[in-house]
């Protein structure tokens, strides 16, 4: 088993490196297999996405490792996002945190913590209003075109949205706002909330956005929270280190 694995990432190897596909039969004479062992191999890769068929029947990478590699990613992206709630609950035990993702046509909460709920960070996956949030304001300001406007599609502005905005005219007006200062605020927030929302970069590419929310700060404090806040959003996620590839007993 662990040979027919390794001869499967072998041959995974030789078709991400063939950018116009690679044929079957050229795997195997380039492996020193059969022809028949690598077309066994092949076709359980393909069963599970890891490779697909092409013009003229050549083979290239499957969907599943895209998919993989997306995964991958958002974990990491998870992790850092709990890192730094983690230290910011260090100097403010008060504040409440949401770290969400846009998610292909809504926006997902995957990190809360609220005093509330005994003040832990909790795994969640709970949709939050595009219209109705400071998290809302950073999607629709700093995602691509293409996306910003499946959120819309998918979340009209309706007459509940009227309700707080008024017109939509303020609710854009809020959006350029987020676009020019980097950071989201909700105008009919109560005067005693200071909750606010970071975009959070990963390689110049919105990854995230951070909300955070404290009652009853002074104007100084919630100077230096904000100033905080905004030194988190270039988000650096280290590679693992080649040691880690290993399993230890």
């Amino acid at each position: 088993m662990i040979q027919s694995f390794s001869r499967c990432m072998d041959i995974l190897k030789i078709v991400a490196d063939s950018p116009d596909g690679v044929r079957l039969a050229d795997i195997a004479r380039g492996m020193k297999l059969k022809y028949t062992t690598v077309y066994n191999l092949v076709n359980s890769m393909m069963r599970e996405g890891m490779i697909c068929r092409g013009k003229e029947h050549v083979l290239l990478p499957g969907p599943m490792v895209t998919e993989l590699h997306r995964r991958r990613r958002h974990g990491e992206l998870i992790r850092h996002a709990r890192a730094v709630m983690l230290s910011l609950i260090e100097r403010y035990p008060e504040a409440d945190l949401t770290y969400s993702r846009f998610t292909g046509a809504q926006i997902t909460a995957f990190l809360n913590r609220s005093q509330d709920l005994k003040g832990d960070i909790r795994a969640a996956e709970s949709v939050l209003p595009p219209y109705r949030t400071v998290a809302g304001l950073v999607f629709l300001a700093f995602l691509p075109e293409e996306e910003a406007a499946v959120l819309r599609a998918d979340f009209p502005f309706s007459e509940r949205s009227r309700g707080d905005w008024g017109t939509e005219h303020a609710l854009e007006e809020a959006v350029r706002l987020c676009r020019e200062r980097r950071y989201a605020r909700l105008p009919f927030d109560p005067p005693e909330m200071s909750r606010i929302g970071i975009p959070m970069f990963h390689k110049g590419r919105l990854s995230g956005a951070l909300t955070c929310t404290c009652l009853h700060l002074g104007v100084e404090e919630e100077k230096r929270l904000l100033n905080e806040l905004m030194g988190l959003s270039d988000v650096v996620l280290e590679e693992p280190a080649s040691e880690s590839l290993f399993l230890r007993a």
